[in-house]
């Protein structure tokens, strides 16, 4: 019997799991959640959908959890209940304990204020435009929130895929694109005015 109590105690010392709490908090999906994107670009879970129950310190740190990289201005976000379990556990929440997951099966995420939205061009004058460089002083073919088509070349192989750039260039700048489905930014090489490379390291 005492060997049994020694090993009671013993785990009873053991910490709590980081989102563990008296009851599980419950989330609700929003179908259409109008969010804004934290200081790192992302959308959290507490943008997303409604959270309750459990303890406070719980939900708050449920809210703060990334979900997925904040759309572009006019562009939305896909997320499904299976999305949000996913980021729970990447997270070291058990879905299936400390947190009810509910509400609307899909969302579709639109960003909230322009805190997203790529800069609108000022207006210049054309003797302005001499003013108007870039990295290694030449005009910048790429502009921040322009469509452009990242391209991968490996020996003989061509792989592309269509892209946004995060930031303007000139030929041979390295900027940042980002490519829909990819959480974070990616950096290539301005080939021309639609053209970005990315280049792989060997």
């Amino acid at each position: 019997m005492l060997p049994r109590l020694g090993l009671l105690a013993v785990c009873c010392l053991v910490p709590a799991p980081a989102f563990c709490s008296t009851a599980p908090v419950r989330v609700s999906l929003r179908a259409a959640p109008a969010a804004r994107p934290d200081a790192d670009g992302f959308i959290t879970l507490g943008a997303v959908a409604d959270l309750s129950g459990g303890d406070k310190a719980a939900r708050t740190r449920l809210a703060c959890i990334q979900v997925c990289r904040a759309p572009l201005s006019g562009e939305t976000r896909h997320l499904t209940r299976g999305d949000l379990a996913l980021k729970l556990r990447q997270a070291g929440c058990d879905p299936d304990k400390a947190a009810l997951l509910g509400g609307a099966q899909e969302a579709e995420v639109t960003a909230a204020g322009a805190a997203t939205e790529p800069n609108p061009p000022a207006p210049f004058l054309p003797e302005e435009a001499s003013r108007l460089i870039v990295r290694g002083g030449s005009p910048p073919l790429v502009h921040r929130g322009d469509a452009v088509t990242i391209v991968i070349h490996s020996d003989s192989l061509l792989i592309s895929a269509a892209g946004v750039a995060r930031e303007a260039g000139a030929v041979g700048d390295a900027i940042r694109v980002h490519r829909d489905g990819v959480m974070t930014d990616l950096t290539a090489r301005v080939v021309d005015a639609r053209t970005v490379q990315l280049e792989i390291q060997p």
